[in-house]
């Protein structure tokens, strides 16, 4: 279902279904955190390979940390200096999280997207497991009519949005040691 506005939407109608919203790098499908139904429902949709986990979107901060171990104060300066923004942070998980949303791993990763409708999306529903929209291995799709033309039967909702997104995808970083790593170059290219 075509959706032009946030305020169609509620966090009980994204009970067991998934949603195409714009970020600032490029669309989303996303599931509710502990909607496990939903979150299986995008690895079929995108045929992706159930070891890869998705990475968490929230609007802000204190959303993401009942879900991770208490970060050391260079990450959370790391956090506050860019976020929101295009970096996406692996932390080591706390017992709040479903085994099965992190395929298993001890790491949750976690993400606030620099985007308008994002973060209303975010704010109003809370943290959203999330990946690109598209099959596994093929390049991301960032129009929603094209979304909606090839995944239009499968994905419950899709905001009609088109936003100027970079197409680039964030930049990994782990934070689960004291020692940060840097996993992927995206737009963001150095901390200091």
């Amino acid at each position: 279902m075509l959706i032009n506005s946030v305020n169609q939407i509620t966090k009980e109608m994204l009970d067991k279904k998934v949603i195409a919203f714009p970020t600032d790098t490029v669309y989303g499908i996303g599931a509710k955190i502990d909607d496990l139904d939903a979150i299986n429902k995008i690895y079929e949709i995108k045929k992706r390979d159930v070891n890869k986990p998705l990475a968490i979107l929230c609007a802000k901060i204190d959303d993401l940390m009942p879900y991770i171990k208490k970060p050391s104060a260079q990450i959370l300066t790391i956090m506050e200096k860019y976020w929101p923004g295009a970096l996406t942070i692996i932390f080591n998980k706390s017992a709040l999280v479903n085994n099965l949303v992190t395929m298993n791993l001890p790491t949750i990763a976690f993400r606030i997207p620099n985007e308008p409708t994002a973060l209303e999306l975010l704010t109003k529903v809370g943290p959203l497991a999330t990946t690109s929209v598209n099959l596994s291995g093929e390049k991301p799709l960032n129009d929603y009519n094209q979304i909606n033309h090839f995944f239009g039967d499968q994905i419950d909702y899709i905001i009609t949005k088109n936003v100027p997104s970079s197409n680039i995808a964030s930049t990994i970083i782990d934070a689960t040691t004291d020692e940060i790593k840097i996993i992927r170059l995206g737009e963001i290219k150095n901390f200091s």
